[in-house]
């Protein structure tokens, strides 16, 4: 089942397919012998009100991961985004994982995402980090979005509730 987030002021949602869900729940940090994962976010979609995340990469051979720290590849990263961009993908985001249940970005995931977002040079208003928790057999998932321009933002992204009906 996929899992919606509003954006900032009403700007539209992010559909986080089902198979990436999964792919990200598979590294949910549920020992103490687990260690972080991580990787980056794509979508073929990005100037819509609707942005669907449905790839994901990571982690790779050459990251150093420990249960509280996640160094990335830098190499294999540049690659695997220009993997993406050659199939009509381009970045949109970051994930990785906490060792809690209800995980909240630390300074370096913060600094992390802006150094991506930095990176795309004015090309996105905007680029996600999630981070998966370890409990609960759907992990739960936070969302932000670092946002570029004179007044940078750091936003804590709501989940659209789905209600059924009867």
């Amino acid at each position: 089942m996929s899992r919606t987030f509003h954006l900032p002021g009403g700007s539209g949602v992010v559909v986080f397919s089902s198979a990436v869900l999964e792919y990200m729940y598979g590294y949910a940090q549920r020992s103490c012998f687990s260690r972080e994962a991580g990787g980056q976010l794509f979508s073929s979609i990005i100037d819509r009100r609707e942005v669907e995340v449905t790839h994901v990469s990571g982690p790779n051979k050459g990251d150093r991961r420990g249960r509280h720290k996640f160094d990335w590849d830098i190499p294999q990263a540049n690659l695997d985004r220009e993997t993406h961009f050659t199939e009509g993908r381009h970045v949109v985001g970051l994930w990785h994982t906490h060792p809690e249940a209800f995980p909240s970005p630390s300074g370096q995931d913060e600094k992390t995402t802006r150094q991506f977002l930095e990176a795309m040079e004015g090309t996105m208003k905007g680029f996600l980090q999630v981070i998966v928790g370890n409990k609960g057999t759907i992990p739960h998932v936070g969302v932000w979005v670092a946002q570029s321009g004179p007044r940078k933002s750091w936003i804590a992204l709501e989940e659209v509730q789905i209600f059924g009906g009867s």
